[in-house]
């Protein structure tokens, strides 16, 4: 059959059911299998990360103060976008198990005990984490399709939905036509922040009130332990990417990395005082795969200084870090 005649029967096949095509070996997601993401602990004293696992993406936690790796998942899943909660205790994460056209929200010990999965929707659910108590978790859901199955979008979002730590009382609280990204809550918990293309809003999480305006959108924002400002990156290619701090209405922006390579994934230690993120290089060139390693920089825009290399990332488990000459 011709081509063009092919694209426009599946086409018009899409659009009269009205319903996805596709299946599950042909999913596109949010969050790519192949990202690296990071967060900090709550005493800032280790990066929780994804790299290679055991067939898939498995989360680590890499010690600040000795370099040391320890496995937290080892499975055939692809885990991604973990983060603690407030006490340390548990980790939230975005899980694609091998078979499901969707990724979701998982919560395990932080000692890799008890895996749970607390959301099943036919949606990519990403970018979780949790309230200031640890009663509830704040994550992005892309219910998009496109050819074969769910969209990826290059910000990891679609709508806010918020779900009990147990599981229950899942809600969306932002509509469909906005796609909104980045969602973090308030320091009381009782809202929720998140960025769409339009801006940087909040919403109350009992859908009492309307989304206020609180300032410009960003890149791959993360928020203050204070919530008042944010650590984004921008550039306009993806090898001129730095980062900078700004207060969520945008004012006092200041850059803080100076790289010939892509910043990107800034996260905020607990005293505001420092950056951890990841700069991104390709050393096969523009047909090969980006790799990063971790960096850390004062919030100054001082002291910018490297924590792990590339190979981190490939095989994290025999990982050492060079010495020093």
């Amino acid at each position: 059959m011709n081509t063009g005649i092919r694209l426009l029967l599946c086409t018009v096949t899409f659009c009269v059911c009205g319903c996805p095509m596709g299946t599950p070996g042909d999913h596109h997601r949010p969050h790519e299998h192949q990202d690296t993401t990071i967060s900090i602990s709550p005493t800032s004293d280790a990066i929780l990360f994804n790299a290679t696992g055991s067939g898939g993406s498995d989360l680590f936690l890499l010690n600040l103060k000795n370099l040391t790796v320890e496995r937290i998942t080892d499975s055939r899943n692809y885990e991604v976008a973990p983060s603690f909660s407030p006490d340390g205790m548990k980790i939230v994460y975005a899980a694609g198990v091998p078979g499901e056209r969707a990724d979701h929200i998982f919560t395990i010990g932080h000692n890799g005990q008890s895996p749970k999965q607390l959301t099943a929707a036919d949606a990519n659910d990403t970018s979780p984490r949790f309230s200031p108590d640890g009663s509830m978790i704040v994550f992005a859901r892309d219910k998009t399709y496109i050819w074969g199955g769910l969209a990826a979008n290059w910000e990891n979002g679609g709508v806010v939905c918020v779900v009990a730590s147990d599981g229950t009382g899942e809600r969306q609280l932002t509509p469909d036509e906005d796609f909104a990204f980045a969602p973090f809550f308030t320091t009381d918990g009782q809202s929720v922040i998140y960025f769409t293309t339009n801006g940087c809003f909040s919403t109350p999480i009992d859908g009492s009130g309307n989304p206020t305006k609180l300032g410009p959108t960003a890149t791959m924002p993360n928020l203050s332990a204070d919530g008042m400002r944010i650590v984004f990156s921008d550039g306009n290619f993806s090898s001129d990417h730095e980062l900078f701090i700004a207060n969520l209405d945008g004012s006092h922006r200041t850059q803080i990395t100076t790289s010939k390579n892509g910043c990107f994934h800034g996260v905020w230690t607990g005293d505001a005082k420092n950056v951890y993120f990841l700069m991104e290089e390709w050393p096969q060139g523009s047909s090969g795969h980006p790799k990063s390693s971790i960096w850390k920089v004062k919030t100054d825009g001082t002291g910018q200084k490297q924590i792990s290399d590339l190979s981190l990332f490939d095989n994290p488990m025999n990982w050492k870090p060079k010495k020093s000459p």
